[in-house]
């Protein structure tokens, strides 16, 4: 009796975690404002990015380059190069794929588009098999006039999209960039609902 109680204890704990999902949510402005734009100049900021519990992604990169170097001297460069690389191989390309796709909306490098999809990031947690994490992607995304960048017609609050939580010896680009690519779907979504 006690290992059955045990074991539902265990799987209503686990429930709960996984029914925790992704959440998009208007947090100023109006989805209406956007009905009409159909390109958007897509910019990404990670000045204001947090990683798991190390806070700054500075404080991030500078571990992991310690970790690095102690494992084979010489490496930390490379480690931080990849680290920033993963951003233009993995995390916007699946962010703009998905967005693109859910949404009707084209999305991508459009210098001369009036409007931009400013996509801040907030925090990644990298996950993978040391820490038992499943990676997971915060961020913002401001929908703004290009000619005044600092007032978004639309600002959307992405919490909790999950990244690619399997086991095994996956690049952490590739777990992150999942998260990216679940943001751009849903974001997409939603724009693609709302705007109809």
């Amino acid at each position: 009796m006690k290992i059955r109680t045990i074991c539902l204890a265990l799987l209503a704990a686990f429930s709960c975690t996984a029914a925790k999902a992704q959440k998009v949510t208007v947090f100023g402005g109006k989805i209406a404002a956007i009905k009409d734009i159909d390109t958007f100049n897509c910019v990404f900021d990670y000045s204001r990015l947090n990683v798991g519990d190390m806070g700054r992604e500075a404080n991030y990169v500078k571990k992991k380059r310690a970790d690095a170097e102690k494992r084979s001297l010489g490496s930390a460069n490379a480690w931080e190069e990849s680290w920033y690389k993963d951003r233009h191989d993995y995390y916007e390309p699946k962010f703009l794929a998905e967005f693109t796709k859910q949404s009707e909306k084209a999305a991508g490098a459009y210098p001369g588009a009036h409007y931009q999809l400013v996509f801040k990031s907030k925090l990644i947690e990298p996950g993978g098999t040391v820490t038992k994490r499943t990676p997971r992607l915060d961020a913002e995304v401001w929908i703004v006039e290009a000619s005044a960048p600092t007032k978004a017609l639309v600002k959307f609050r992405i919490d909790d999209a999950p990244g690619n939580g399997a086991i095994g010896d996956i690049p952490s680009g590739a777990r992150i960039g999942e998260a990216y690519a679940k943001a751009g779907k849903e974001l997409g979504a939603l724009i693609l609902k709302e705007t109809k």
